[in-house]
């Protein structure tokens, strides 16, 4: 069963300390602006988790409001110190970057931080001289500044917000970055020129970005010990310069297979090469490839009586001159996760619910369109059969959930599955914290997805799983249907006891579902439901605040008219 330990000190009184800033931490100035207080000193322990959390909050908790002048609090590093710092998604902007430039950086992470422009570049050059690791994952405006009034117009034509894209930004004087993460950028970087100044990079991830020609990854033949390729459209000269990265421990050249079309195929030649020149590869993803038949031996060769992870034996037939087992094998949506003997300690693939929970675990935080694929594969798996592995499959889908706010394929498919892994079979085997933590998700949901539902539904009482097509973007279809799962999601849970530590918040959300300018039927059945079970068990003091809320008015407007 999960553990019931309480949430630490320090994650308490961080906890308090963001929901109360201006009376823990700081003080308004001009009612507007944060100001940390004079006399306070916080250590990069402290600060970077202040930072970190913060960012978690506003982007998992629908409750929690942002404070615009935040990360002012930290713009003086005589009082404050970062070293290092995830951020994510649309609450940064240049300005918040603008406000910690004194700080020496060590770590920063900006994922899919679409709202950064050029201006942004700059102050990177301000954390030049101690900056050891960088993504700009997704941050796809961060080459782009604004075009001088009255002169775009050809620009225009292309770039309707009439900007241009910088070309000249290089990292040049970054003497200590290592690790850096350029994926999902825009085409049109010179990747090439913008990388020749960095002499000693030991991970690259340039997921999404095409280059024809990758012979400047050899400058870095010394010293390269990780190489992300997600989704470029590989070529015989990729593989020839590949293979010359001799100090290689993690290569992924996965693809989805489902988002274009590619010509390069994998062959025994291929992964012969990877084997015989890579020497200290630990970790292989070929996920989305399509492998030609002689790549493994026939079902009639496979060695009978239990799977086996060595090399000697491996069903892969070049994996078999393999040194040792890989750590990692990625295979997803790749007909080589289905054979029997594979060389590897953690496989991802569809085969079977510990292939497509390495699946979820590999790809949530970057690569949502894989992910999705994973959880509806989860959700067959708990629908069907029985979830061997149940806490390690709610506590992934809970952080695809979190980290996927408003991916409405992943909360459609997350919040399915919710329904199927919280129900009674499963519920001795979870904790009171963790059925909170599924509790606070499915509601975030609720509130996220709360806008669009002016659909008439006749589904029956079974959450739905909309079928995706990748490629193509959800429709509105979607968004009554993640609500109707969270609700019944909640069924799954004791009422009241169980929601009462959100007995507000949950009303709210159900009294908004019974708007009568609704038509979803369906959705509003499960919602009178939840209602009454909320009301009906509870005492007084909630019963009062309920009335107060418009509950019974709202209720009665649901009843038909007397003939």
């Amino acid at each position: 069963m999960a553990s019931d330990t309480p949430e630490s000190l320090m994650a308490l009184c961080t906890d308090f300390c963001l929901r109360n800033l201006d009376g823990t931490l700081g003080y308004l100035l001009d009612k507007e602006t944060l100001r940390l207080h004079p006399d306070i000193f916080l250590p990069s322990e402290i600060c970077d988790r202040l930072v970190n959390e913060y960012v978690e909050l506003v982007n998992a908790a629908c409750n929690f409001k942002p404070h615009e002048s935040f990360f002012s609090l930290f713009s003086d590093p005589r009082s404050t110190r970062l070293t290092r710092i995830h951020l994510r998604e649309d609450l940064v902007q240049d300005q918040d970057l603008e406000a910690i430039r004194k700080q020496d950086l060590v770590e920063l992470y900006l994922t899919n931080c679409e709202k950064l422009s050029a201006k942004s570049l700059q102050t990177l050059r301000s954390f030049s001289h101690t900056l050891v690791s960088l993504s700009l994952f997704g941050c796809t405006n961060i080459f782009y500044e604004e075009e001088n009034p009255g002169g775009c117009e050809d620009e225009c034509l292309v770039n309707p917000t009439c900007q241009v894209l910088v070309k000249d930004f290089t990292f040049e004087g970054f003497s200590r970055l290592r690790f850096l993460n350029l994926g999902r950028m825009i085409d049109w970087v010179p990747v090439e020129s913008l990388l020749r100044p960095l002499n000693s990079l030991a991970a690259l991830d340039l997921s999404g970005i095409q280059t024809s020609d990758a012979a400047f990854l050899t400058q870095w033949k010394d010293s390269l010990v990780s190489l992300v390729l997600y989704n470029m459209d590989l070529s015989d000269d990729h593989i020839r310069v590949i293979v010359q990265l001799h100090k290689l421990r993690h290569l992924d050249i996965s693809r989805d297979r489902l988002s274009s079309y590619y010509k390069f195929k994998l062959t025994r030649e291929v992964l012969s090469l990877f084997v015989q020149k890579l020497g200290n590869l630990m970790s292989l993803d070929i996920s989305g490839h399509m492998i030609l038949e002689n790549c493994s031996i026939s079902k009639m060769e496979e060695e009978s009586g239990q799977t086996s992870i060595e090399p000697s034996k491996s069903s892969i037939i070049p994996f078999r001159a393999l040194k040792r087992p890989l750590q990692f094998l990625g295979l997803f949506e790749n007909s080589l996760c289905r054979l029997t003997h594979i060389p590897a300690y953690k496989v991802s693939g569809d085969k079977n619910e510990e292939q497509v929970l390495n699946a979820i675990e590999a790809y949530t935080e970057h690569r949502p369109e894989i992910t999705s694929r994973a959880i509806n594969l989860l959700f067959d798996i708990a629908r069907i059969e029985r979830c061997n592995q149940l806490l390690r499959a709610l506590k992934l889908v809970i952080t695809a959930l979190k980290c996927h706010k408003y991916d409405r394929n992943i909360q459609v498919t997350g919040s399915a599955a919710l329904f199927y892994l919280t129900n009674s079979e499963y519920r001795s085997e979870q904790s009171v914290k963790l059925r909170r933590q599924v509790i606070q998700v499915v509601l975030n949901g609720m509130e996220s997805y709360q806008e669009v539902t002016q659909y008439s539904l006749t589904l029956g009482t079974w959450p739905f799983l909309q079928s995706i097509t990748p490629g193509c973007p959800p429709t509105s279809f979607s968004l009554p249907h993640v609500q109707r799962n969270c609700c019944l999601t909640l069924c799954n849970f004791s009422i009241p006891e169980e929601l009462e530590f959100q007995y507000r918040r949950v009303n709210e959300l159900l009294l908004s579902i019974l708007n009568p300018t609704r038509q979803d039927e369906s959705i509003q059945r499960i919602a009178v439901h939840l209602c009454n079970a909320l009301v009906c068990q509870v005492d007084n003091d909630h019963k009062e605040a309920v009335g107060k809320m418009g509950f019974v008015v709202v209720c009665t407007g649901r009843l038909p008219p007397s003939s």
